[in-house]
């Protein structure tokens, strides 16, 4: 047999095949399926994770809790009075006030703060009266079947009276943004 540039050139040629299939087939499609396996291994271990937290947190029923959640969602709700209805907290906000002879020196209506299912009314407040009843006042208003917050209050003590004092603060109160009260 004649050994020659021909043989030579069909001898390199397949020697490289396998070698080129090697290096542009088999390799990558190994790095891709240790990257895929890589990637279940990481996910089947999250997955279990979370099997374990819900163990360990005791949510047999995820049914159960989602209707806690529900009902600790409407009972926020009932709390917030539709829009309409607003009138009527302020009258009982005012009635308390009246109730512990305080002198209300300022009540505005500050522009409402929408939020996505809610809304907040602040009403700017300044009253004149005992400290006491001041603390009533506020007692009293903290009891309101409705959310109320008071926020940036300020006390001044009226130095020609004693026990008396200046109280500027602002209530704010929520309300429902549906013009129509569900439930």
């Amino acid at each position: 047999m004649k050994f020659g540039f021909r043989e030579l050139l069909f001898f390199a040629l397949l020697v490289a095949i396998p070698v080129g299939a090697y290096l542009w087939v088999f390799e990558p499609a190994g790095k891709n399926m240790e990257e895929m396996q890589a990637n279940i291994d990481a996910r089947t271990a999250k997955l279990q994770n979370l099997q374990d937290v819900v163990k360990n947190k005791g949510i047999d029923n995820l049914d159960k809790e989602v209707q806690k959640l529900v009902e600790a969602v409407t009972f926020f709700e009932s709390k917030l009075p539709a829009r309409h209805e607003i009138h009527k907290v302020l009258a009982q906000v005012t009635t308390i006030a009246d109730k512990q002879n305080l002198e209300t020196k300022l009540f505005q209506a500050l522009k409402p703060k929408p939020f996505a299912t809610y809304s907040e009314q602040p009403i700017k407040m300044q009253v004149y009266g005992d400290f006491d009843a001041f603390y009533q006042f506020l007692l009293d208003v903290e009891k309101l079947p409705r959310i109320t917050r008071i926020k940036a209050m300020d006390l001044k003590k009226d130095e020609k009276n004693e026990g008396q004092m200046n109280a500027g603060f602002t209530l704010s109160i929520f309300f429902d943004n549906h013009t129509i009260k569900k439930g």
